[in-house]
Parts: structure tokens; C-alpha cells; sequence
């Protein structure tokens, strides 16, 4: 997204290069005023690619190109700037973030520095997505792509203009353009958006669409008034962008293509005539924007998002305005005195004097890999915060390495919990994921005040549900088809067994919106019979329930329900408070509204399987910590979750004895009476 002169200096592309970078700061700064305004990147890449189209193809075609050349005057004008905000950055939230959030700072930090910021970043659930968007080198992925694509383009356009191909380059580009898109489109209707959004494949088309443009697909405007026409349809093309689209649209795609029509028509209108309706982007204040445009794109993002991290709470309009103008302060002041005196210098051994630009990104690089390896260096943190953030390796099921992390070596006697020794009291199985093992120690308190004993059979990533296996990445086989008939058949064998507690991250398996835990991949679930055929949720949790009562009539079940997932940790919350001198009340509650979106539809398929069910209760967690428009994270100054959405041992053991009274309430037959056969 830098700046590319070619022999005529236009004013009107850094008008246009305003018009981008506004729509992307506001946006970042004010969603609900442009919630399109992501698109700003988009146009960045149209103009990029025409002028860097234009300086290769006229080199090419005076035959004075030179590799080193152009990669040194790339290098000159994108990494000076970039490393100085990415160092900035690093020492920022070093003195900010707390240790997962700054390991994962330092990988953007090295991923970017090899301008492999996009790949990182396509592994995340996506650009939207809350828990990615506290990343404050997040913004860096655009540079990623810009870059990628420049290690291609020059040797396609060295191959397109021989001899024989050159009568044809406009039209080959023109079917690489064509290609691009439809993969993205392909991509985004087959739910594949975040590797549409990062990936160069499915965004080289927007540097192409401004690339045909230097290749001649359309001689410049003659007549002013066609000029005009096409100015004005490209503005309106922008600006519908800017306003229709939303984190909610499938993008990229088809639905990129009016932003970068219009700042292709934009960048046309302006070759050989000055319309009238581009005149606002030649004015001398939007042009000055313009030029420190890149400058403001790397400041911008990085100081909202570790403000927001210190305030652990949307910042004011007031904040965020002061920060937007910080940001082009130090825009500014980069553009004098970083940009503009090392972009120029000596020309000569180009190699040589690349390889000293480059390395400069050596600075990010090993940084970033000390803050990585380094876990975040939480040795930097006061005893007291260190403890809070450690929360997420002490406050958890004390079973959990030899029940959960090494289920398939540990016997099941060796998972039996709550019982007296020698006691032959009724059993509880707790069945499910991570989320099962989180609420096992509640269990077991309540278990325990009967005299009962626990079994607990939990492995990561498969849910309590028999017949459906589950893929990470659409790859991996998490191999939760036999776990659960493992299940089954401990249910089956156990005669002594009166209650089994299903628990699960049940919205993880319905592959429901909003995505926001970075940690979480998402996972494809499809029925064994039927591959390739995701299950309802519902008829899925039916059809374990039916598997449990053909196998013990007389058991009785409990299903919790979505422990809400929260938009922040409140261990890491309260341990950045601690370590900062903030306020702990900001980490005792969330809005309500992302939980709440994520957990209800999984709710609402849960009820529809166990009504009306003998034998069977379900309790949803968001009744108890949802309320009032906020989902609670903190009780008594003590977490109750050991993430975002684990519960913590401690809170487990207060908040799921109740939860399990009221289910067990509702089980109407009195403890060992055989209950009806479920319904089949």
C-alpha cells in the first residue's frame, strides 16, 4: 500500500489513497459509522497494482528493468516505517498485554517481519472476529498479500511482455484477474471467507483489476465528460461500499468488486484529463492525508487496539478521536523524518543495498521470536499478576492431565472421584469435551455431599454424541467416533451407573457465529452415516440419548448447556489490572450480546431434543451468569473461568452443585426407580 510514482505524478491517486485510508481509520475507530469501511484496503490494492503495473511494464517494454532496483525501492519505502511501528508496538505491549495475548504478538511480529502476516492471520477465525481483532499487528496482513504478490507479478509481467506474449498480456492478465475472483467467490460461498479474506490467491484479482489498467485494457478518456461520468460512478461505487457492506457480508468476492470497480474508474478518469468530480481529491489537505497515508495505516490500528486493552472496555468516542489524531501526529512526523529521507539514496550495487534495508526486518523478526518462545515473558509481571494470569495451569480440574489430557493411557478406575473408600454409592459419568472436564470438579462437590462417586470420560474437541465424527481444519479426524462408543459401552458395562452429565462447547459444533477465541479452531462435524452431511445438533444429542437408553432404560441424564464464552479472560483481565494499577470491576462482566448470540441457538436445539423426555434435564448456564445485558466473569474478586470460556476448578465447584440440584429436582422418579424406555 505504498507509494509508487510513476513518470507523471498524480495528485488526484493520493486523493484517492485519503479516501482509503479514512474509510479504514473511521471504520476501525467508528464501525457504525462506516461499516464498510474495511473495503479502504481493497482500493489500496487497485491502486497499488496499477502503478506498480505501470512502472514494470514501462521498464519492461525500454528494456531498463532491473530486479534489484525495484525490490530496493520497495524495500525502502515499506520497511523503514514498518519496523519502526512494529518495534514501537512490540515495546508497548510488552508494558501492556499479558502473556498469551503478547506471545501472540510476538508470532504476528515475526510473521509480519517475513511478510507473512496474511498466513498467520488466516489461521485465526477471522478479520472480524473479537479475540483477533485484539492483536494490534493485525492490520499487517495487507502488506503480507501486497508483498507476496510482488515476489509474482514482476516475472509474470517479465513473461508476458516477450515477444511472442506481449500482443496478449493484457488479455492473459485480464483471465488471471477473472480467475482470482471466481476462486474467491468459490471460496466464500463454500464457507472458506477467512482464506478468501487473507490469502493472495483469492486477492490478487484487486491489484490486477488496477494492473489491466497500466496494460492498456482501456485508452484514457478523450472527452472530459466520459471522464466525469466514470469519476462520479466510481465515487458512488465507493461510497454504496462504505455504507452496505458489514463484518456480516461474504467477503471477499463478488461482493468486493464495486469498491475496486470504483477506484479502478477513478484511477482511469484521471489519465490524461483532470475531471471535475475528482477535484475534492486533489484538494491540497486531502492530498497531504494522501501522502502519509501508509504512515497512518500502520500507526492507527496498533494504538486503538492497546488502548482498548488497557480500558478492558469499549473506549468514547472522546478516546477514540484522541487516538485518530495521535495517529496522524505520528503519521506526520513518520512520513518527515523516517519516510521520505530513507527512501531516497544511492542506486548503485542494488543487491547489496537491499540486503542492508532488509536487514532491518531482522529487528521484528527476532523480537517477536523472543516474545514467542518466551510465553509471553511472564517473569516481567508482579507475584500477584503472574498468579492471576497462571490461572489457566492452577485453577483447573486437578484430574486434568491424567483424565483428560492422557485419557487414552488412564484406566477408568483411576478417573473415579467423590466416593468414600470402600463405597459402593451410585455413580455419575460426566461426558464431553474440555467443557466436561471444566465442570467435573462442580460435579464431584455435589456428588460428594451424597456419597456418590464420579467418572469422567472427556477428551478435547469431541463432543458427548454418538455417530458424528468431528475434523479440525477439515483435516484432522479427531477420532471422536470411537470415544464415544467408548462411552457407550462404560455406560452399558456399569451397572452401579444412575446419572450421566453430558457438558460440551456445544456452539463449537454447530459451527455458529460470531467466532471470536482465537485458540478455538473451527471444526466440521458430519454424521458417520451419512459423510460429508452435518447433523442438526438437535437430532445429533437425540440420537445419544436414544444410544444411552437402548443400553440402561433406567439411567437418568443431565445436559449442560453453553457455558456463555466471554470476549475476554477475566484471569488475564484482572492480571493487567494488577500489573497496571487499572480498576478490577472491569473484568467482573461482558456485554451480553456476543455470548448470547453464540449460545442461544444451541440452546434453543437442546430444549428441542430433551423435551418432554423421561429420564432427562437439561440446565443452560446463561440463565445463571446472563443477566441485565451482561454475562459475568468475576464473583466474589475471584474468576470463575480459567479463559473465555472455561470455567475455572473454583468456579465450577460454586456455580454447578446448584445447576445439578435443579436438574436433579426435575428428574421426577425417586433415585434407583426404573424410568420408561426414551422414545426411539
Amino acid at each position: 500500500m505504498q507509494r509508487d510514482q510513476a513518470q507523471a505524478y498524480r495528485r488526484d491517486i493520493d486523493g484517492l489513497r485519503a479516501l482509503a485510508v479514512a474509510a479504514i481509520v473511521v471504520h476501525h475507530a467508528f464501525p457504525a459509522v462506516l461499516p464498510g469501511g474495511f473495503v479502504g484496503v481493497d482500493v489500496f490494492f487497485v491502486i497499488s497494482g496499477f502503478l506498480i503495473t505501470r512502472i514494470l511494464v514501462e521498464a519492461r517494454d525500454e528494456k531498463r528493468f532491473s530486479w534489484g532496483g525495484f525490490y530496493l525501492r520497495r524495500a525502502r519505502r515499506i520497511v523503514p516505517a514498518y519496523v519502526l511501528v512494529t518495534l514501537v508496538t512490540m515495546v508497548l505491549a510488552t508494558w501492556i498485554e499479558m502473556p498469551r495475548l503478547l506471545t501472540q504478538t510476538g508470532a504476528a511480529a515475526s510473521a509480519s517481519g517475513l511478510f507473512l502476516a496474511n498466513v498467520l492471520a488466516a489461521q485465526s477465525p477471522g478479520y472480524f472476529a473479537p479475540s483477533v481483532q485484539q492483536n494490534p499487528l493485525l492490520h499487517l496482513w495487507s502488506l503480507g498479500v501486497e508483498e507476496q504478490f510482488y515476489l509474482v507479478w514482476p516475472a509474470l509481467i517479465g513473461l508476458l511482455s516477450l515477444g511472442w506474449l506481449r500482443p496478449a498480456r493484457t488479455a492473459l492478465a485480464l483471465a488471471l484477474l477473472t480467475a482470482s475472483l471466481a476462486l474467491a467467490q468459490v471460496l466464500v460461498a463454500g464457507g472458506g471467507g477467512v482464506a478468501a479474506f487473507f490469502h493472495l490467491p483469492t486477492r490478487a484479482w484487486e491489484f490486477l483489476a488496477g494492473g489491466v489498467l497500466a496494460l492498456g485494457l482501456a485508452a484514457p478518456p478523450a472527452d472530459r465528460r466520459v471522464a466525469n461520468l466514470a469519476a462520479l460512478c466510481g465515487l458512488l461505487a465507493i461510497a454504496w461500499s462504505l455504507v452496505a457492506l458489514s463484518e456480516a457480508s461474504p467477503f471477499p468476492g463478488l461482493s468486493a468488486v464495486p469498491a475496486c470497480l470504483g477506484a479502478a474508474l477513478l484511477v482511469w478518469s484521471g489519465e490524461g484529463v483532470a475531471p471535475g468530480a475528482t477535484a475534492i481529491l486533489r484538494a491540497a489537505p486531502v492530498v497531504a492525508l494522501g501522502r502519509v497515508s501508509y504512515a497512518l495505516y500502520l500507526w492507527h490500528w496498533p494504538l486503538l487496539v492497546l488502548a482498548a486493552d488497557v480500558a478492558q472496555q469499549p473506549l468514547t468516542s472522546v478516546q477514540r478521536l484522541g487516538l485518530v489524531a495521535l495517529s496522524l501526529g505520528l503519521a506526520a512526523l513518520t512520513w518527515r523524518f523516517v519516510e521520505q529521507p530513507l527512501r531516497r539514496g544511492p542506486a548503485d550495487r542494488p543487491w547489496r543495498r537491499l540486503g542492508g534495508v532488509l536487514l532491518l526486518l531482522l529487528g521484528p523478526v527476532a523480537a517477536g521470536a523472543a516474545l514467542f518462545l518466551g510465553q509471553g515473558l511472564p517473569q516481567r509481571l508482579s507475584p500477584d499478576a503472574r498468579a492471576l494470569a497462571r490461572l489457566e495451569e492452577t485453577d483447573v480440574n486437578p484430574a486434568r492431565k491424567a483424565c483428560f489430557e492422557r485419557a487414552d493411557e488412564t484406566a477408568p478406575e483411576q478417573c473415579r472421584f467423590g466416593a468414600s473408600p470402600g463405597s459402593r454409592g451410585d455413580q455419575v459419568l460426566v461426558w464431553g469435551d474440555s467443557h466436561a472436564d471444566a465442570v467435573t470438579p462442580g460435579v464431584i462437590a455435589w456428588a460428594r455431599a451424597r456419597d456418590w462417586s464420579v467418572g469422567e470420560v472427556a477428551r478435547g474437541g469431541c463432543p458427548p454424541l454418538a455417530g458424528v465424527r468431528v475434523r479440525v481444519f477439515g483435516r484432522l479426524d479427531r477420532g471422536c467416533e470411537a470415544w464415544a462408543a467408548r462411552a457407550l459401552d462404560r455406560i452399558a458395562a456399569d451397572r452401579r451407573l444412575t446419572l450421566v452429565v453430558l457438558a460440551a462447547r456445544w456452539p463449537l459444533y454447530r459451527d455458529a457465529p460470531p467466532f471470536y477465541d482465537v485458540n478455538s479452531p473451527r471444526v466440521a462435524v458430519d454424521s458417520v452415516a451419512r459423510p460429508g452431511v452435518r447433523p442438526a445438533l438437535s437430532a445429533a444429542l437425540t440420537a445419544t440419548l436414544d444410544a444411552i437408553a437402548r443400553r440402561r432404560p433406567d439411567l437418568r441424564v443431565v445436559v449442560i448447556g453453553p457455558v456463555p464464552e466471554l470476549t475476554l479472560a477475566p484471569p488475564e483481565c484482572l492480571a493487567q489490572q494488577r500489573q497496571l494499577g487499572g480498576r478490577a470491576a472491569v473484568c467482573a462482566r461482558v456485554e451480553a450480546g456476543p455470548p448470547l448470540a453464540r449460545a442461544t441457538p444451541a440452546e434453543a436445539e437442546i430444549r428441542a431434543a430433551v423435551e418432554d423426555r423421561p429420564g432427562v434435564a437439561a440446565v443452560f448456564p446463561t440463565e445463571t451468569l446472563c443477566l441485565d445485558g451482561g454475562c459475568v466473569g468475576v464473583i466474589g474478586g475471584r474468576p470463575i473461568y480459567f479463559d473465555d470460556d472455561h470455567l475455572s476448578a473454583s468456579g465450577a465447584r460454586s456455580l454447578v452443585p446448584p445447576w445439578m440440584d435443579d436438574s436433579w429436582r426435575r428428574l421426577a422418579a425417586p433415585l434407583g426407580k426404573p424410568m420408561a424406555t426414551a422414545p426411539r
